[in-house]
This record gives structure tokens, sequence and C-alpha cells, in this order.
């Protein structure tokens, strides 16, 4: 179909989830026809490539691997990441990175980078899709994918999209419409959708800046229309907003147009005219109202005490000498979740989590501090108190999935019995305690 273009490769893209279980991966097949040699997929060449491309990869020495057969295995992990992820779905950022370094489309930076060139075209067939197929295209000046064109950053998110939504979805008609949606809607547009969009600027009378979140809703194809001040909304084309997001998001420092900009050239960018002097008084009290840090710790305070609320007989939040304690009943048996204090917290572990256990332990029944990273770098203190919770209601799962907690749980400990329930030393249900049921200043 494609035989013209020269090259032919095939490869199979293994992806894992982000548990700690090695037998958590999907994948899907994958048929490259190109106009250039793929040195990371040519058996001849890629036995030469040190393919340790991502450090701190757990997959990372079989990123690209190759069988007898001549088939690649290419994978994408995002386990045992150090520090965390602070931004985007760690996911698709791997695969971006991962498909970047394999067709040798990676960053000047890239020491690893082969030499591919300046024009060039590739088509991907899906076999497992009806071969399904995409084609992209490189000119000297702009990419193209489908005959559109898209930007370099856009092009790697919806192929990794597409690539990703394949290992699940076998129909081709599906997976096209998914493709033309990612690209009408670049990642940035996509995020600001659900996660609202992101504005600084300096508050001359205060002299701080101050981060706000901003309403969006998409109100065409090609258009957003974002909330600039109480009720009153002003739109951007999807290209601007791209771009305002890549600044003050990624904090990408190469648009002119969004440098530094404050409320006043928001609103006319937003509304097509200067706003008056009252209507910006307005605008600023609006914008600090919506302070991200104000909104994040507000909105994580509610998620907790709306976990709470949904189990009452499993969760309760009680507070001992000004520290948050969140008491979890797993299948197992009992947890308890703290901030982590001691000068020991990091981004990714802001929180710590303790195991009910009488039946090895003599003084202190709960053990711990267990290890448990979050795969973001940027979760508020109270999102990690929640993600904890819910991770532990099923504790029997979570077990299976996070390797650390494992060996904090006695081998008998089991649904059937309740050696490792706080009821079983206290004569108390677990929604019922408090602060003073138990010495909890000696037992965490």
């Amino acid at each position: 179909m494609f035989s013209h273009y020269g090259n032919e490769y095939r490869f199979k893209l293994k992806i894992f989830g982000a548990s700690d279980s090695v037998n958590d991966f999907q994948t899907t097949n994958v048929i490259v026809y190109s106009t250039y040699q793929i040195e990371t997929l040519d058996n001849s060449v890629a036995r030469a490539w040190n393919p340790h491309f991502a450090q701190g990869r757990r997959h990372s020495g079989d990123m690209i691997s190759h069988t007898v057969a001549g088939q690649s295995v290419v994978t994408v992990s995002v386990q045992n990441q150090s520090g965390g992820y602070a931004k985007g779905e760690p996911i698709i950022q791997e695969m971006q990175k991962t498909l970047q370094y394999l067709f040798g489309w990676g960053s000047r930076r890239h020491s690893r980078r082969y030499t591919i060139p300046e024009e060039f075209k590739i088509a991907l067939v899906l076999p497992d899709a009806g071969n399904m197929t995409i084609m992209l295209e490189k000119g000297k000046t702009y990419y193209k994918l489908m005959n559109q064109r898209i930007k370099k950053k856009n092009l790697m998110f919806a192929m990794s999209r597409y690539l990703y939504r394949s290992t699940s979805d076998n129909d081709g008609v599906s997976l096209l419409t998914y493709l033309m949606k990612m690209m009408t809607l670049p990642e940035n547009v996509s995020y600001v959708l659900e996660n609202r969009v992101p504005f600084w600027f300096f508050d001359m009378e205060t002299r701080q800046k101050v981060h706000c979140r901003l309403n969006a809703e998409l109100i065409g194809t090609s258009e957003v229309a974002i909330e600039v001040s109480d009720g009153i909304w002003g739109s951007l084309p999807v290209e601007d907003l791209d771009t305002m997001v890549n600044y003050f998001y990624h904090e990408h420092t190469r648009s002119k147009t969004w440098r530094n900009a404050s409320p006043k050239r928001l609103w006319t960018m937003t509304m097509g005219e200067e706003p008056t002097s009252s209507q910006l008084d307005l605008m600023k009290e609006f914008l600090v109202q919506n302070r991200t840090k104000d909104l994040i710790e507000n909105r994580a305070k509610e998620l907790m005490a709306s976990l709470e609320v949904k189990y009452p007989d499993r969760i309760n939040i009680i507070k001992h000498d000004n520290k948050t304690i969140m008491l979890v009943a797993g299948k197992l048996g009992d947890w308890a979740i703290t901030a982590t204090g001691n000068g020991r917290t990091s981004e990714t572990q802001k929180v710590q989590v303790y195991f009910y256990d009488t039946m090895t332990s003599d003084n202190n029944v709960f053990k711990g501090p267990i290890c448990i990273d979050n795969i973001h770098s940027n979760s508020s203190l109270g999102d990690q108190f929640a993600s904890r919770a819910l991770a532990l209601l099923n504790d029997k799962l979570t077990v299976k999935l996070i390797y650390t907690i494992d060996r904090y749980i006695p081998p008998d400990c089991t649904e059937e019995d309740d050696e490792c329930r706080i009821f079983k030393t206290t004569n108390i249900p677990l929604a019922e305690l408090d602060e003073k049921s138990l010495d909890w200043g000696k037992v965490l």
C-alpha cells in the first residue's frame, strides 16, 4: 500500500499502567511506512544504540527491543519515575517522549538524535483495527497530519492519544473520529475546558503575583468563551488560547502577545475593546477571588469532607493536636492517613499511611509509615489524602498494585476476622472514634 515510501517497519507498542505491577500493560500492533530510514526500528542498526532514553524507567533497558522475526517491541512506562510529573497526563507525556525518540524527532539538545531529512512522509497502519491508516508529512517549515497543518506539539499529542486509544478500541471509524477531535482541539484547549484557563498578573497594590483560574466553555469548533469578570464572558480563537496556555501554564516565553499581559490586556483581547476604569476594578477583584491556590485548597477540603459523607461507616476524619487524621476501613483492615511531618515531606509524598496491626505489633499498633508516591508532583495535600483513602477502601486490590504495602500486612490478616481492626482493641466502631478514643500521639 505504501511500499513506494521505501522503508517498512513493524512493532508492538507496549504501554504500562501507573501501578507497580509488571503485568499491568496494554498493547497494539503498528506498521510504519517511511520515506527515511528509522534507525531505532531497523534491526541491523538499532543493536548499536543505547535505548536508555528516559532516566528512572523501570523498563528503560527494554524501551526498544527486537525479536528474531524482526518485529520490534516499543515500551512506554511511567513506573519508577523519580520526582513525579508536574503537569499533564503522565502516560501521554511518556508516549510523546517515546515517539520523538523512536522517529528521531527529539529536541535539538537530544544528544542521541540521529539525522533525519528536512522533508519526509510517514504512514502508520493499525492491522488490528482493519488496517486503519493515518498519514503525516514534514515540510521544511511545517508538519501535516491527515493533510492538515498542525503544530509539532499538537501532532505528538494527537498521535499519542490515537495510539493509546488503539490499545482498547479496534474500530477504525471510531479511532479516526477520535483523532480528528484531538486535531481540532489541541491538548491545551482540552486541558482548560476541564481545569479552567490559567492566568497570572502582578497586583501593584499588594506587590504580589496573583495566579488565578478562569472558567471556559467551547462555543464552536474554533472558539472558546472565557469568563473574565463576574458574569462577563469574552472569547478567543482556539489558536490564540493555545498560545495563551503555553505562556501562562507551560511557561513558554516566546509569545509576544501574552508576555506580561495585564488584566486590561486580557479584557481587550477577549472583549475586543478596552475596559472602563470601573470594569477593570471589578475584573481585578474577580481575579483575586479566583486565586489558584485558594481554589485548589477549597476543592481539596470539600473532597475530603464529601468522602466522609459518602462513606460514613468507612471513613472518619478526626483532629488531634492540630493534626488531621483520616481513618479508613479497608477490606483487610483499618488504615490511618496523616500529613507528613518532621521535615520529610516531598511533593509526591505529602501524606503518610499506616496500617492497624494487633497481630504482630506490641506497642505501636499502627505500622508505618508506608511509602506511597503520587505520580504527579503538584497535587495538593487534600488531594493526596483523598487519593490514598479511595485506594485503601479496596486495599485487597491496592496491595497488588503498590508493592510497598504488602510487607506491612500480616499474612493471616483476612476479610473474615477483626485482627486488623481498631474495634478489636477499643470496642468502638471506626465511625464513632474521636481524638480521645486512642492516644494518637503514641500509636501513630
